[in-house]
């Protein structure tokens, strides 16, 4: 059986998708990849807002805001890296065939490629339900899959609760 790609981003919906992907997997017999994309533009909010010149004249010459955002970068690639080894640890435990993978860059189109590449039967995806007006403005991660993706998808919402927290 080919693989299934559970992308997670450590939200509340990480839980019931990796459940779920879980679930189908061992169900299968397939090997699973949970993945998680790390956005570049979260990198680039982190370097911003360690930006003081902008908020007052005395703090442009203030050294080390570069490094302060690349050693926050690097401690949150550490903790995301840490997060997703865990999972697959405890999934392996229950004997699922999982593996973890942290990327960097555009989440929609990385999963996509990386489903590609990984020869995916399915990618298996949280929705968050957030309403048109956050979708118009910052698009919508799962959104981009369903159009693009080669093959199938399942959206695990948000309402869903893994039966270890009823």
């Amino acid at each position: 059986m080919k693989p299934i790609l559970a992308a997670v981003d450590f939200s509340t919906t990480t839980a019931a998708v990796v459940e779920q992907a879980a679930a189908l997997a061992k169900a299968l017999g397939s090997k699973l990849w949970i993945i998680h994309a790390s956005s570049d533009e979260t990198r680039a909010i982190l370097y911003d807002s360690v930006q003081f010149d902008s908020y007052s004249p005395e703090f442009s010459s203030m050294p080390g805001d570069a490094q302060l955002a690349r050693d926050l970068s690097a401690k949150e690639i550490k903790r995301e890296h840490a997060q997703l080894l865990g999972i697959a640890s405890c999934l392996r435990e229950k004997g699922v065939k999982a593996q973890a993978m942290l990327i960097k860059g555009d989440p929609a189109k990385l999963i996509i490629e990386k489903a590609e590449e990984l020869e995916a039967d399915m990618i298996i995806i949280g929705s968050h339900g957030h309403g048109l007006l956050h979708k118009a403005l910052l698009g919508s991660v799962s959104e981009s899959i369903i159009r693009h993706a080669r093959c199938n998808v399942m959206v695990v919402p948000s309402a869903v609760v893994p039966s270890a927290e009823k």
